[in-house]
């Protein structure tokens, strides 16, 4: 009884807490998330226009630095699921936090093409890359029968900074000019992230004296493998799963064609005739379009079919893109980013279930790392791809056709990312 007791007070919050302390950890997770904006797409290229003018660059100049930070910015992921595997998401996160501050000073500062690449490269790094990596693996540390519930729920989180940062970081052009809003945006990722992980985020339930999902049956016992299925697989026979290639290389696509698709969106509205405002509005459509599949089919993912939900996600995807191409009517544009919406929100479940759930969470890190290389990679390519068509034929159609092409057969593909067999007890 003791012993118990003096768990519970390993932690300042915990004891005094009436609920399981794993609830608390997602409102940590979703603030996390939010951080990560400003190192996505849907953050940075708020800055594109002021970028454009005050350092006189061409469209296709700010768009290669963008291509090439990303893309070299993919390789370091595995390397952070590494760290945060062997020292834990608490270190990890506040080490990446730190560093992203100061990604957000050194971008205020950028003069040239090499200073902006090397901002992209950092910011898409340690916002998109590391602290999206870390934060989409806390809910997996604290719930196991609830997965899918609490991904939808943290996923949400995402889908309302897609409504709020973009305005919120105009605001501070605005106010205060670019160059001085990423300053303080760097100082409010400390400000905002490292309290939080410091003082009230902790590595797993045992910590507090607590079993994961917030079970009652006795205490944790020490060294005991948090996956309490016992069936943690290794990078190395992962690998040599077809589920693991499948879902490695649909959230790769998924990617490459999203980013493909919001960093030419006002260009592709604009060449259908719909007006600048309406195609703004299409992101919020979008936001809650995702944000209502998250919480509704949340639960679905926690013990539900995934291979299910990702063949969903990509057909939806194809489905939005297909009515994207013939989006020349308001109600059209709003019809593709409900679709797209939708696709949004079964890849945030899919994502945040799928490696815990199919390999275990021991190595939960390196697996999320390398299936991330692969995403952001992915997300380089996108834009890339679509303007190297547009510039040689003047038009959207053949890229956007072409996605849709590549996504029916992922589509069908995915119907075989089914749970692989439990592995064989050593010896």
């Amino acid at each position: 009884m003791k012993d118990e007791q003096d768990q519970k007070t390993l932690h300042w919050l915990a004891g005094k807490l009436p609920f399981y302390y794993g609830w608390l950890i997602l409102p940590v997770a979703i603030i996390a998330q939010g951080v990560t904006g400003v190192g996505q797409t849907y953050g940075v290229s708020v800055f594109n226009p002021s970028l454009l003018e005050s350092m006189g660059i061409s469209l296709s100049v700010l768009s290669g630095a963008y291509m090439i930070g990303t893309l070299a910015a993919s390789l370091p992921q595995p390397y952070i699921g590494l760290l945060m595997d062997r020292f834990g998401i608490q270190r990890t996160t506040i080490v990446i936090g730190i560093l992203l501050g100061g990604a957000c000073l050194f971008f205020s500062q950028v003069n040239s093409t090499l200073t902006l690449l090397i901002g992209f490269f950092l910011l898409r790094l340690l916002g998109q890359g590391g602290l999206s990596l870390l934060a989409g693996n806390m809910p997996a540390m604290w719930f196991r029968k609830k997965l899918g519930t609490v991904t939808g729920i943290v996923s949400s989180g995402f889908s309302l900074s897609l409504a709020v940062i973009p305005p919120f970081f105009l605001y501070l052009i605005t106010r205060l000019g670019w160059r001085s809003a990423y300053r303080w945006l760097g100082v409010l990722v400390w400000l905002i992230l490292l309290p939080l992980m410091g003082m009230v985020y902790k590595n797993h339930p045992a910590d507090v004296g607590q079993e994961m999902d917030g079970v009652k049956s006795g205490e944790r016992k020490s060294g005991q493998n948090l996956d309490d299925s016992g069936n943690s697989f290794t990078p190395q026979q992962a690998r040599k799963t077809s589920s693991y290639w499948i879902a490695l290389v649909n959230n790769a696509l998924w990617a490459m064609i999203i980013t493909a698709v919001f960093f030419n969106l006002l260009s592709i509205f604009d060449s259908q005739g719909i007006a600048p405002a309406v195609a703004a509005a299409t992101y919020t459509t979008y936001a809650a379009a995702s944000l209502i599949t998250q919480l509704a089919l949340g639960p679905l993912a926690n013990n539900g079919p995934l291979q299910i939900l990702l063949m969903a996600c990509m057909a939806a995807l194809a489905g939005g893109i297909a009515v994207l191409i013939f989006a020349t009517t308001p109600l059209i544009a709003h019809l593709y980013a409900v679709v797209t919406g939708i696709s949004t929100g079964l890849i945030s479940l899919v994502g945040g279930t799928l490696l815990p759930r199919y390999f275990g969470r021991e190595h939960l890190g390196k697996l999320r790392g390398a299936v991330l290389t692969a995403q952001v990679a992915g997300s380089s390519l996108g834009p890339f791809i679509t303007g190297l068509i547009f510039d040689l034929t003047g038009s959207f159609q053949i890229s956007l056709w072409l996605f849709v092409g590549l996504l029916i057969p992922s589509a069908l593909i995915s119907l075989r990312a089914t749970q692989p067999p439990l592995l064989a007890p050593e010896g």
